[in-house]
């Protein structure tokens, strides 16, 4: 378990300083990059191949696609999905070993980090990510996931997370 500060955890701008422990929802948060050539593709066959490991995070709101324009260096066979899954708190460990199982469906072996103390003042954090090199022509080619399991700050029923395009992941 690493400590307070070696954790990528971003929380939002202004979050007041707090020794009480974090007591609110949480969310998981998936960023994953598909390689896939067209949008009717990763729509029809990758989503829903990722959906039968995986769920529907996202509630049944569909997944956001990340069009990434704001980048210019990057493969454009790559397909960036998005989606912000709720959790009504406060934190039960229940959280941490549904979040395991549904990230061990997707894949062998994830670099973890986490902080797992409930009586943090920001909450339990787990990040996982999984990369690999080359993917195979099955669906989902999933050759990028970041997952984490996070305290959702926002208060207001919505993820407090932004794509990298700035939009908010509802």
């Amino acid at each position: 378990m690493a400590g307070r500060s070696s954790l990528p955890q971003i929380l939002p701008p202004g979050l007041p300083p707090s020794e009480e422990p974090f007591a609110g929802d949480y969310e998981i948060v998936w960023s994953i990059y598909v390689r896939c050539n067209n949008l009717q593709k990763l729509r029809g066959t990758h989503i829903p191949a990722l959906e039968a490991l995986i769920g529907q995070p996202h509630g049944g709101k569909g997944w956001v696609i990340d069009s990434e324009s704001y980048n210019e260096n990057r493969d454009r066979s790559l397909k960036r999905i998005v989606a912000a899954k709720r959790l009504q708190g406060p934190y039960t460990e229940q959280f941490l070993l549904d979040f395991m199982k549904t990230l061990y469906l997707l894949a062998p072996s994830w670099n973890i980090q986490a902080r797992l103390s409930p009586s943090h003042p920001h909450g339990v954090y787990v990040c996982a990510h999984f990369s690999r090199e080359t993917t195979t022509s099955e669906a989902p080619a999933v050759v990028d996931a970041l997952v984490e399991l996070t305290a959702a700050f926002t208060g207001d029923g919505q993820s407090g997370t932004y794509i990298g395009s700035g939009q908010r992941i509802s």
